[in-house]
């Protein structure tokens, strides 16, 4: 297609199945006159590299906004955990979508199965978990097992589980989902994501377009929810105060209802201990305040003012 036969919309995406799915769902909402264009990133190009310990901000996102800012795209379709919270001048968040399962999905071969710990692996069991937030709350509620490095797309993940790589994994359960995975030979398990906090965003979809772009805001109407924005909104803003990202382990979880919020929020302190805080406020900004304000403390004293012993697994979830 030539530039004068450009698409009325062209979305910018990364090349993973998962990454297709989410630009072609997105391009659903905006018609049949779509195109969709793959761009690689670093986060594509080195996925035997750890994250840990480099400057891995825009890891999955710089090139696709380069794109953007260049008028070569019209929008970038962001899983919205991996979208950093501060943005380039000239683009923004434009868009969110209604999230989707926000838990993590533990999968474990069957055989590394105990089903009388509260989380359901064998002692001594190697768990991919790479994520510094997975890591260390592996260390906080399951300090029987070891976290591996665990990357490549989610089908390679779960590929890996299959062939006795791992003795389990833990993956976000929307990609899953999304991707309707066969997950036959696997036992799965739904971490509740009120104890085993969520990234901030997890499990929605966010569209990045240049400031201003009125005209993908309404084409995208419909697609836009504005609770997940509520919710998203604030987790971000926390991690961005707390200037988090891949070198901060941290985690937000938000639930608006009508007249207010529940706000989870938790994070490594620097002795290597998970510390988590739960709040409720009658408005959003003031759950943000209260969860922020009550974190600061948590942190500076090391204890916990709240009772996080409960059920982990909040189900077991049949395999397909």
């Amino acid at each position: 297609m030539t530039e004068t036969e450009r698409a009325a919309f062209v979305i910018g995406s990364r090349g993973s199945r998962l990454a297709r799915w989410q630009a072609e769902h997105v391009a659903s909402f905006l018609g049949p006159d779509v195109e969709i264009r793959i761009i690689k990133t670093s986060g594509d190009l080195f996925l035997d590299r750890p994250l840990q310990g480099q400057d891995t901000k825009g890891f999955f996102t710089k090139e696709i906004e380069e794109e953007l800012l260049d008028g070569r795209i019209d929008l970038a379709v962001h899983s919205l955990k991996d979208l950093p919270t501060q943005l380039p001048p000239g683009l923004t968040l434009a868009v969110v979508s209604r999230r989707a399962a926000v838990a993590d999905l533990l999968l474990v071969r069957p055989e590394r199965v105990d089903a009388a710990r509260p989380f359901p692996v064998a002692d001594g069991a190697v768990v991919g978990a790479t994520s510094l937030r997975r890591q260390a709350m592996l260390r906080r509620f399951a300090p029987h097992v070891g976290a591996a490095m665990l990357r490549g797309n989610v089908p390679t993940r779960v590929d890996k589980l299959k062939r006795g790589d791992y003795d389990a994994i833990i993956l976000a359960a929307a990609g899953v989902e999304r991707l309707t995975l066969d997950l036959s030979g696997l036992a799965a398990f739904e971490l509740n994501p009120r104890l085993w906090l969520p990234a901030p965003g997890q499990a929605a979809l966010g569209i990045e377009t240049r400031e201003n772009d009125a005209r993908i805001r309404a084409a995208l109407a419909a697609f836009h929810d504005e609770t997940a924005w509520r919710a998203v909104r604030v987790e971000r803003e926390l991690l961005n105060r707390f200037e988090g990202g891949c070198h901060v382990a941290f985690a937000a979880f938000a639930e608006p209802k009508a007249q207010g919020m529940t706000l989870a929020v938790g994070v490594e302190d620097e002795a290597g201990r998970w510390l988590a805080v739960r709040v409720e406020a009658d408005g959003d900004e003031a759950a943000q305040e209260a969860a922020w304000d009550k974190l600061m403390r948590v942190v500076k004293t090391g204890h916990e003012e709240d009772d996080w012993e409960r059920a982990l697994c909040r189900e077991r979830r049949p395999s397909s």
